[in-house]
């Protein structure tokens, strides 16, 4: 090869790494979140394979409950090398690149003494490279790229080297990726605890929160909200009463009709939920959520009269979803409601007090999902 075609070369296959990299930069901290980690794996191995020239290789995963290493994307393998392939730490040549956080090149595979019993197989007589996807604290993988049987392969092939680039990087987003996940967890066991708090000051609404948000979320995967979205309208309908917690006792347990200044009281705790939540940036979205809860989709609602599509989506759905708990459940001033009448009562209110395509999809959801959770209310 001359230097001329050498330099070409090398120039393609670090054009061709920039815009693996950039692929990967575009997919975000939390791959998994937005498409999946195998679809994540696959871009990966779409962009190592490109800069090899090969059609061949796999990225692999190390399994905490299994404590292995599991192929999750691959290009060019039999579908039985696939399902087969499960290695321990040290265990061939992507096991030891696992284990040492070295990258291990191959250059006769058939002749290498990890590979007895893999000899014939057409993805076994190449030479390959197997490289760490690892961060200075952690290797979560290995990237497993083939190359032409042709070709000596060295740990110094600039090709090799422009890889361990794409496998450190893939490395960073898993991580990113893993404490964004870690990150939810917590968010979500938060906001739990902060709406098993509502619920402890009206003795009334046991659980509500936890009936509003399993149902708000069914609502919005119907709907096919994005999981961002739908994680939001979760969050909402577990914290959509928090405000609740500056009304005093005696007015929410109170077992008679209120006076008007009392239910003024109550109308202020979307606000007051706002103005607690608002403040906290991954709730953002969430805190309009709350304000808006208690709005009417005709603007005849509290606390700003707005209509319609002007009312967020998610307090659209949390508003169908706390009118239904409402009805459905015994209250201080009187008892639950038959299901069937709080069905006609969302039926009657369609287009009115509620989104008709919040209703369409709770009526459907009611019919074939949640009827025996209604039943067991008592209703």
């Amino acid at each position: 090869m001359t230097d001329k075609r050498r330099k070409n070369d090398n120039l393609e296959s670090l054009d061709t790494l920039l815009a693996g990299l950039m692929d990967i930069h575009e997919m975000g901290a939390p791959p998994a979140a937005k498409c999946g980690t195998q679809a994540f794996c696959e871009n990966v191995l779409k962009s190592a394979c490109a800069i090899a020239g090969s059609d061949r290789g796999s990225v692999m995963l190390f399994d905490d409950v299994s404590c292995d290493l599991k192929i999750a994307a691959a290009r060019g393998l039999s579908r039985s090398l696939v399902s087969l392939t499960h290695l321990k730490p040290g265990e061939g040549a992507a096991g030891a690149a696992f284990e040492t956080g070295e990258s291990v090149v191959v250059g006769d595979p058939e002749s290498h003494p990890s590979y007895t019993g893999y000899q014939g197989r057409p993805e076994q007589k190449e030479p390959f490279v197997a490289l760490p996807i690892r961060t200075r604290d952690k290797v979560f993988g290995v990237l497993n790229v083939h190359f032409g049987g042709d070709e000596e392969l060295s740990a110094s092939d600039y090709r090799v080297k422009m890889l361990s680039v794409l496998a450190a990087k893939t490395a960073i987003t898993l991580e990113n990726a893993r404490l964004h996940d870690s990150l939810q967890n917590f968010y979500l066991e938060m906001v739990e605890t902060l709406a098993r708090v509502i619920d402890a000051k009206d003795s009334y609404t046991h659980d509500h929160a936890g009936r509003a948000r399993r149902k708000a979320r069914r609502i919005a995967e119907v709907l096919q909200l994005p999981s961002d979205v739908v994680r939001q309208v979760e969050y909402a309908a577990l914290l959509h009463d928090i405000g609740k917690i500056g009304v005093r006792e005696s007015i929410l347990l109170k077992p008679g009709k209120l006076t008007e200044g009392e239910y003024g009281e109550i109308k202020k705790h979307p606000v007051t939920g706002y103005q607690i939540l608002s403040p906290v940036a991954f709730l953002g979205q969430v805190a309009q959520m709350v304000l808006y809860h208690q709005e009417r989709f005709d603007g005849r609602g509290y606390p700003e009269g707005i209509s319609g599509r002007a009312i967020p989506l998610g307090a659209r759905i949390v508003a169908a979803i706390d009118a239904w708990d409402a009805m459905v459940s015994d209250r201080p001033y009187r008892a639950a409601m038959k299901r069937s009448a709080a069905l006609e009562e969302l039926r009657n209110c369609c287009g009115t007090q509620f989104d008709p395509d919040v209703v369409k999809v709770f009526l459907h959801l009611e019919k074939t999902e949640w009827k025996a959770e209604t039943a067991g209310q008592g209703v």
